[in-house]
């Protein structure tokens, strides 16, 4: 049986790094087409247009593994049919199961690996290569302000920032509405013209307290210089934090995930992205589930065949992936089932055929 599982390892391994190497050259010539513009345009030098096309290879590395890992088994698999090898391996009673085995725990290994290389390294060139592309655009002189801020803060309150300067943690134009008791039905509206973060508490400067009584109309106005208020420390993080999804590892995700969820935000984009970085490198091990049967069930004649099946698995998963993200990233399906939904169909799908398979032997 070892003598089996390292030949069927063999074929696969020599077909994923094949494909490896022909999508990687693929790949970097897309991205190198894609970002030409910058040595014309900006004019920039050799040595930052490397830097650039560097940056992007983790994100390519993420796209290739899966494509390859299907590939890979297609491949093989075919050529082992077209010779009537598996033929020979599944009469002597070597069921399909056990003859991939050591294809479904290089895969697993695979998947491991993706996870580490998706977390640590694609979320860190991803920034870079933001920041390299803003400072091409002329955004490099632009102070780190946001402007015009709505966020639900604790203890039932409503918060409004004309402006954020995220390195010093100052905050202008700031008004709160505080729903906490106020006994009227109407908010208690708290402004001040400065202030400043410092961790869960708001220092504000130059306010003005409102008081409004049952109709909504202000009774009671009391002016402060300096004043103090209780918020939430992971406000901050929420107004502050510069990066898109794709530039923040699962920690960070997580923290703004929960941050968004005290303020009474349940379903965040930031969720959607936060599953798929546990369910996209688990995309190889999907893809191979489904691809083992159906090669055997169709790419026995025609190597053409198997080509085809790649093609049209690869499309059918990434957009049942868009899909899914969408509808999540609008609240129209939880983060959770939006993330893992494609795995499940495509994994139900494949032990179906893996199944039907194992009976007809």
């Amino acid at each position: 049986m070892r003598i089996i599982h390292r030949y069927i390892w063999k074929e696969f391994i020599q077909m994923f790094l094949i494909c490896v190497m022909v999508f990687g050259v693929l790949g970097i010539g897309k991205i190198v087409f894609d970002y030409n513009d910058f040595l014309i345009g900006y004019r920039v030098t050799a040595n930052l247009f490397g830097i650039i096309i560097l940056n992007q290879l983790p994100t390519l590395v993420m796209d290739i593994l899966p494509a390859a890992s299907l590939c890979g088994v297609i491949l093989s698999q075919g050529r082992l049919l077209r010779e009537h090898e598996l033929d020979v391996i599944r009469l002597n009673g070597v069921g399909v199961y056990q003859m991939m085995f050591p294809v479904f725990v290089g895969v697993l290994a695979i998947c491991a690996g993706a996870f580490w290389w998706n977390d640590l390294v694609v979320p860190s060139a991803n920034h870079r290569f933001q920041v390299e592309i803003k400072k091409l655009s002329m955004q490099q002189d632009m102070p780190l302000l946001k402007e015009n801020v709505v966020v639900k803060g604790p203890q039932n309150r409503f918060v409004y920032l004309k402006k954020i300067e995220r390195k010093a943690k100052q905050i202008e134009g700031i008004v709160i509405l505080d729903n906490n008791n106020t006994g009227t039905g109407w908010p208690r509206l708290i402004t001040a013209k400065k202030g400043k973060i410092l961790g869960s508490t708001w220092r504000l400067n130059d306010g003005v307290i409102h008081e409004l009584d049952d109709q909504g109309v202000v009774v009671a106005e009391v002016g402060y210089q300096k004043m103090s208020i209780k918020m939430s420390g992971d406000i901050m993080n929420m107004i502050s934090d510069g990066k898109n999804p794709n530039e923040m590892r699962v920690s960070e995700l997580k923290k703004r995930v929960e941050a968004e969820h005290l303020s009474g935000i349940d379903r965040s984009p930031y969720a959607v992205f936060y599953h798929q970085k546990f369910a996209d490198p688990l995309i190889s091990l999907v893809l191979v589930f489904l691809a083992i049967p159906l090669t055997m069930i169709s790419s026995r004649n025609s190597r053409w065949t198997g080509l085809i099946l790649c093609l049209l698995i690869i499309l059918a998963y990434y957009a049942l992936q868009v899909i899914g993200r969408t509808m999540g990233c609008n609240g129209i399906l939880s983060p959770w089932i939006a993330a893992w939904a494609p795995h499940l169909v495509f994994i139900t799908l494949g032990l179906c055929f893996l199944a039907q398979i194992e009976r007809r032997r």
